[in-house]
């Protein structure tokens, strides 16, 4: 336990003041962030049209699966980015060069498996999806190139990490701006004609490694190689550690959003698939806005606990998590509302499901990053990765049992009401073992709040129904559904969203650097 709470704003001289560099690194994060995100949902309507719904259904299960395996990859790829920011602080070049060798070795060795496993048993598992016949040799296909490209999404994530932990945010936005565009003009291009499952493969491809080789061409002056070409054992030992405790952490996205489109593709038919595939995308879109923060703070706060220890980190905390909490939960009060209706409204009265689906993992993303955002950072910045594991697993298992008596009750409505459930409940495990380890607290929430937030959320949902009642439709219709959704922004801006989002950087700046 920390057992001098007033004793972080002593450590505060201790921690680096950049406050204008912090708030451009998460704007530039954010862009590259959203550019796949932005990306995906322009494709949308024209992927339903190009393959069909079921055709949509597959493609999304085949994402799905991609999103999947590189979740369970013994947690490198979660670890990597806290790891090139300790060697970064300490300007280990030689460190960070072994780090990524080590990273593409293991990451090579997995594609390698998942392809085995794959072509072994692809036609089995094809053959209990509810799809047409015509359709499972195109699946079967798509699967056999399944590790290959889950190789190249993980070296492409750890390109990303080593950008991230240098702070190297410019880059790394122009990179994905590039692979994104690459991969739109790939689609439109190569679906027009022949079979466009197969075309959509290698244009997959090229945007992974458009990253991939753009990320260590940018990154190159923070690498040097020497022998030898791996980490050391003890730097070994101490990664695999860290990374086991990530790989459970990790096992919550799993859990919470490609198990979700397994439970429902194998009790629904297929095009099910696709309907919650929309509603997910639109959801994890709106809920990434947030975590758009999370890269530059996470190496900020490593930073703040590698220079002032304990202190310092939870100097970082306190000063972050009061503003927080109320921009994130008013954030998602507007975009939960702003769901309900925008998947429908994007690609149709045949998604209203799907728009379901959006709002009710909205909810409880917002609870769920509100409550948990400040202290993912703060707790991986310390080195106790553990007690992100154990909530994680309480997510996980709280996941399982709510599913099935759910899903059997209300389809796929009750499938991710289970997921918001588990979500919520352990974000409330999880404050409690913080507290255990450094005292972290909440601040009450501001006093007009509640009135703000409602008269915020009113004002979105006025708004949408109108739009939807319009004959807007598509990349217009979803454009028209953002305003609503702006204005109730605006409502919150000012004791809010301004309140909340200012501290991010004004902390890390001069004590006369306000925003």
């Amino acid at each position: 336990m920390h057992k001098h709470p007033h004793h972080w704003r002593r450590s505060l001289s201790l921690i680096p003041r950049s406050g204008t560099r912090l708030s451009s690194n998460i704007g530039l994060n954010g862009l590259a962030q959203a550019c796949p995100l932005i990306t995906n949902i322009i494709l949308t309507p024209y992927l339903i049209g190009v393959l069909g719904p079921d055709g949509f259904g597959i493609w999304s299960l085949l994402f799905v699966l991609i999103a999947t395996l590189t979740t369970l990859d013994g947690g490198v790829g979660a670890s990597l980015t806290r790891f090139y920011a300790v060697h970064a602080a300490r300007d280990d070049r030689v460190g960070s060069t072994r780090l990524l060798i080590g990273s593409l070795c293991v990451f090579l060795v997995a594609g390698l498996v998942i392809t085995s496993v794959a072509l072994a048993f692809a036609p089995a598992v094809v053959s209990r999806l509810h799809m047409a016949p015509s359709l499972r040799m195109q699946t079967t296909d798509m699967l056999g190139w399944l590790g290959p490209l889950v190789t190249l999404a993980l070296a492409s994530d750890s390109a990303e990490a080593l950008l991230q932990a240098n702070g190297r945010f410019l880059s790394l936005a122009n990179i994905t701006v590039a692979s994104s565009a690459i991969y739109v003009v790939g689609v439109v291009l190569f679906t027009q004609s022949g079979d466009p499952f197969i075309a959509l493969v290698p244009v997959t491809a090229a945007r992974y490694l458009v990253i991939l080789l753009g990320g260590l061409f940018a990154a190159a002056r923070h690498l040097r190689l020497e022998r030898p070409l791996l980490p050391a054992k003890p730097v070994r030992r101490e990664f695999f550690h860290y990374a086991t405790r990530m790989q459970a952490s990790s096992l919550t996205s799993f859990f919470n959003g490609e198990l979700d489109a397994f439970v429902i593709g194998a009790l629904l038919p297929i095009r099910y698939v696709g309907i919650y595939a929309a509603g997910y995308q639109v959801a994890s879109a709106l809920r990434s806005l947030p975590l758009y923060a999370f890269p530059p703070i996470l190496t900020r706060m490593t930073e703040a606990y590698a220079r002032g220890g304990m202190d310092g980190a939870v100097g970082a905390f306190q000063a972050l998590q009061s503003r927080w909490l109320p921009a994130v939960f008013g954030y998602g009060a507007v975009a939960t509302a702003a769901a309900s209706f925008g998947v429908q409204i994007w690609l149709g009265p045949h998604y209203l499901l799907g728009g379901l689906v959006a709002a009710v993992l909205m909810a409880g993303y917002s609870v769920h990053v509100g409550l948990t955002g400040m202290r993912t950072c703060f707790v991986r910045a310390v080195g106790q990765p553990g007690l992100e594991t154990r909530y994680s697993v309480v997510t996980m298992v709280l996941n399982m049992i709510l599913t099935v008596p759910l899903a059997l009750l209300f389809g796929m409505v009750g499938v991710v009401s289970a997921t918001a459930a588990a979500l919520i409940l352990a974000s409330l495990y999880f404050m409690r073992l913080c507290r255990r380890l450094a005292g972290l607290r909440e601040d009450s929430l501001p006093r007009q709040w509640f009135a703000t937030i409602s008269v915020a959320a009113l004002l979105t949902v006025t708004g949408e129904i109108f739009v939807a009642a319009t004959p807007w439709r598509g990349m217009l219709g979803l454009g028209m559904a953002g305003i609503p959704a702006l204005l109730g922004l605006g409502v919150l801006c000012g004791r809010t969203v301004r309140r909340g989002l200012a501290p991010l950087a004004a902390y890390y700046g001069s004590h006369n650097d306000h925003i």
